[in-house]
């Protein structure tokens, strides 16, 4: 996926969090004329991956996120960003 834009909020404890907006190709599933199912373009989508350093990180840098285990909550079920691993950068 490729990052298009970086969105932070400091909180009044000091604390970043941040969200990353990105962009990247469908799925294969979505892209089956035969059954009915096309799509046109690149898929959107935020990533909230929280306190994560992403000092290393800018718009136009594809990178490669991974999850940690997934916890369910009464609020609902989670997964922490584990690693963010950048595969290339902007103009490479």
């Amino acid at each position: 996926m490729t990052i298009l834009g970086i969105q932070t909020t400091t909180n009044t404890s000091g604390e970043t969090n941040t969200t990353l907006h990105v962009m990247e190709p469908f799925d294969p599933y979505y892209m089956k004329p035969e059954a009915g199912r096309n799509c046109t373009g690149k898929k959107v989508e935020t990533v909230y991956v929280g306190g994560y350093d992403c000092s290393n990180l800018k718009p136009g840098v594809e990178i490669e996120v991974y999850y940690d285990r997934a916890v369910s909550t009464s609020k609902g079920t989670f997964q922490s960003v584990k690693k963010i691993e950048i595969i290339t950068k902007k103009g490479e």
